[in-house]
């Protein structure tokens, strides 16, 4: 991600947090929140700009499938790359 953020520099994301559903819901959006800071300090560590870059945490309100699984638990434990703009 950082490659491509230096190759293509005036690009803007936002790193998006998700969790399943297990836990509490402010627990889960803590979670979140935490997952996309530690992905934003890393692509800083690597010299992208911050103001480049939007972390945000969802927790369990924007699922792919229904939490009905453990399968489908883990593919809604994820972090997504969204493009902004430029």
């Amino acid at each position: 991600m950082a490659n491509i953020l230096r190759e293509y520099t005036t690009i803007r994301i936002e790193i998006a947090g998700h969790t399943d559903s297990d836990g509490s819901e402010a627990y889960n959006l803590k979670l979140s929140q935490s997952r996309v800071d530690t992905v934003k300090k890393e692509l800083i560590s690597k010299h992208i700009e911050a103001s480049r870059l939007v972390a945000k945490g969802y927790g369990e309100t924007k699922p792919l499938v229904p939490n009905t699984t453990r399968a489908n638990k883990a593919r809604n434990r994820r972090v997504e790359i969204n493009i902004l703009g430029e």
